[in-house]
């Protein structure tokens, strides 16, 4: 009977296997070398979010953009290589967002904030006036399109954290 069991599973296994290798390969799109700012603004936009290249220095590219909700935020773009709005190639991504400071939020909030959440970073602007709420990504070493969204969709869920925390 063991031996009768034993075959069983491995029959079992070998037409698993055989089912696994005969599946279709899905193609996954790798970005290597940083992003562009098109390559950015195609998949911001595919998230149903508004986006404007508001860039005034090739050295210094970024995004503004608002959420579905309508949230406004920027992507700041950084450790870039090549010339040209369509050729510069970035490997640091920060997305950020800020607001005006509520009477309820304050350092006491932000602290809150960064201590019960893993994801963003919530701090005062220099002048005490803005709540700021930060999220980096580092694509230095590439990163597949479907990880990219991934980031994008957590940044939009991580915003909405934020938003409800300080009720900004």
């Amino acid at each position: 009977m063991l031996k009768s069991l034993l075959i069983a599973v491995v029959a079992a296994f070998g037409l698993a296997g055989a089912a696994l290798a005969a599946a279709p390969v899905a193609k996954v799109k790798l970005i290597e070398g940083g992003i562009t700012r098109g390559e950015l603004v195609d998949i911001l936009a595919s998230h149903g979010m508004t986006v404007k290249d508001s860039t005034t220095s090739d050295e210094d590219p970024w995004l503004s953009a608002k959420t579905p909700k309508g949230t406004e935020f920027y992507v700041n773009m950084y450790d870039c290589t090549g010339a040209g709005a369509d050729k510069r190639r970035c490997n640091n991504l920060q997305f950020l967002a800020q607001w005006d400071l509520a009477k309820n939020a304050g350092v006491d909030s932000a602290n809150v904030y960064n201590q019960k959440f893993v994801f963003g970073r919530a701090y005062l602007s220099k002048d005490g006036k803005m709540f700021m709420f930060d999220y980096s990504v580092n694509i230095r070493d590439g990163v597949t399109t479907a990880n990219l969204k991934r980031h994008v969709d957590n940044w939009l869920r991580v915003l909405d954290d934020v938003r409800t925390h300080l009720k900004v």
